[in-house]
């Protein structure tokens, strides 16, 4: 009797620690799981948190950008406006001096303040040299194309006193205009229709290579300034080769209807130049490569560090995972082995309990 009364114990203990070992595993993998959901809600929360503060605080701020006529030498200014376009001429924006180009202006300083959130796009801090910008006044005064990236909201442009040839109209004359805190932008970049090169800054995705291959597409018929290649290669310090290359890529991504024309045309004028960058006449199989294929391997690299860098954050969060795995192991293992010694303590009681009850 006493045998089957001590089996029943040992087996009543034996599916205690049973229950128990799954209730301690499954109240660790809640732990951990809340865990996950806390951690989860906290980066939720900071980031959406961050973003919330960002773009408030640019709203607050006016997200503007300024104009200081004072500076600029600009007299009997009584409206001022701005007008805001894509370096690339996508999107929509305002017309020419239209109402939501027009400026808050303050005669007593000087300064006239442009609200972006007039264009009706949404222009942020990150955005890089991808906008043109030209401040202009209802006396006729405007200044010349100035490049400006998400850093320029806030700061204020300025026309130097600088006149520059008008790229389009050689007759006309240009305001040179720079911002006061963002070197890397403003008077942008171009060969006039003279053959001359003003300006200095860049939008994204622009260089003195496609600066040349525009002007060579856009006159590729024309004698007069095509006879002008050697000396603008000289003063860019460009190859012949790349700049065929650029020509190409150019026309591939406009789909230019001309472009078997254009190309061709291009390559003869090119074929007969000096590549300044290694003071040898071009060569022409070269030439021809890049007249078929383009400038293919530009930006290759970049894209390849991008992802490089996405993966190299992946695997950081995978870590982070890879810890907390190993918590809920870790406390599963430490409940079997106090489940363990206390089997071991109730065996030993049924031992001790049988043995004296032989004697007895």
């Amino acid at each position: 009797m006493f045998k089957k009364i001590a089996g029943l114990f040992l087996a009543a203990a034996v599916m205690c620690s049973s229950a128990a070992i799954t209730a301690s595993a499954a109240e660790a993998e809640d732990d951990a799981a809340v865990a996950a959901a806390d951690q989860s809600g906290e980066v939720s929360a900071d980031g959406s948190s961050e973003v919330s503060a960002d773009a408030s605080s640019e709203v607050e701020a006016g997200n503007v950008i300024k104009f200081d006529v004072k500076k600029s030498g600009w007299n009997n200014v009584k409206s001022v406006f701005c007008h805001v376009w894509k370096a690339d001429g996508s999107g929509d924006w305002p017309a020419w001096q239209s109402k939501k180009e027009k400026c808050k202006y303050d005669s007593s300083t000087g300064i006239a303040t442009y609200d972006l959130s007039k264009t009706g796009n949404t222009i942020s801090k990150s955005d890089g040299r991808v906008y043109c910008v030209i401040f202009s006044a209802n006396t006729g005064m405007q200044s010349y194309n100035a490049i400006m990236n998400g850093n320029c909201i806030g700061d204020t442009l300025y026309c130097t006193g600088n006149q520059l040839e008008n790229p389009e109209d050689s007759e006309k004359k240009a305001n040179e205009a720079k911002w006061e805190n963002n070197s890397d932008c403003g008077p942008e970049k171009k060969i006039t229709s003279t053959g001359n090169i003003i300006g200095s800054a860049f939008p994204e995705g622009e260089s003195d290579v496609t600066l040349l291959a525009t002007y060579l597409v856009a006159y590729y018929n024309d004698d007069a300034k095509t006879s002008l290649t050697q000396k603008l290669l000289d003063e860019l310090k460009v190859s012949p080769t790349q700049v065929m290359g650029a020509v190409t890529d150019r026309l591939n991504a406009t789909n230019n209807p001309d472009k078997d024309t254009i190309a061709p045309a291009v390559e003869k004028i090119l074929s007969g130049c000096t590549d300044p960058t290694t003071g040898k006449k071009v060569d022409k199989t070269q030439l021809d490569n890049a007249k078929k294929t383009g400038n293919k391997a530009a930006g290759g690299s970049s894209s390849n560090g991008s992802s490089s860098s996405s993966s190299n954050g992946g695997s950081s969060s995978s870590g982070s995972g890879s810890s907390s795995t190993g918590a809920v192991k870790s406390g599963v293992e430490t409940t079997i082995v106090f489940v363990m010694a206390g089997l071991m303590v109730s065996a030993a009681g049924v031992m001790f309990l049988a043995r004296k009850k032989k004697e007895d």
